[in-house]
């Protein structure tokens, strides 16, 4: 695994970055909720970035976030199927394949940062990171649907200020898995 680094803020969309607007204008509507809550863009990635080639352009990640209401189990996975269950029911991640669109921004904007590929890291490493192993916070043996691969995970400490609680801690994780193939992703969090 590499260190992923939050940089200074980031202006060009096209960059990978978390946070900002995304790239879904004129080609789909703003991810919600089953029950029509908008979900929070956590990044915005190429899919080359991920290493994925011949097939949609960018990579969104949403999640559901709320700076009153306690969110943590809507979004958490920690290998319980129940857990699994309510994120993919109640759609409160949601990993979107899509060619470039324009640039639309949600009801709140995360400051966008670019992220930028550094150095190896020791295992197991539990910061913001892209290529394996994934540095799981809890159980290591989680049960994903089939052709799901690990892409990367975001440390909500690498956040810019008042967001560091983006996936319900300062301390917690998030993992992105996808299958580039089907373009399908998934997206949960862990806590300690």
């Amino acid at each position: 695994m590499k260190r992923l680094l939050a940089d200074a803020e980031c202006h060009d969309a096209l960059e990978p970055r978390i946070g900002g607007g995304a790239l879904i204008g004129g080609l789909i509507n703003w991810p919600t909720t089953s029950s029509g809550e908008e979900l929070q863009l956590v990044a915005s990635l190429p899919a080359k970035f991920l290493g994925v080639e011949g097939g949609a352009e960018y990579v969104s990640v949403f999640s559901f976030y709320s700076r009153d209401d306690y969110f943590l189990d809507r979004i958490t996975y920690h290998g319980d199927p129940e857990e699994m269950e309510i994120i993919k029911r109640g759609g409160a991640t949601q990993v979107v394949f899509h060619e470039k669109g324009g640039e639309v921004f949600g009801r709140d904007v995360i400051p966008a940062r670019r992220l930028i590929v550094g150095d190896d890291v020791a295992q197991p490493y539990q910061g913001s990171g892209i290529g394996v192993p994934p540095g799981f916070l809890q159980n290591e043996n989680l049960a994903l649907d089939k052709g799901l691969e690990f892409s990367l995970q975001l440390y909500s400490g690498d956040f810019p200020a008042n967001w560091t609680d983006i996936f319900g801690l300062s301390d917690a994780l998030g993992y992105l898995f996808i299958d580039g193939k089907r373009s399908e992703g998934l997206f949960f969090a862990q806590v300690t």
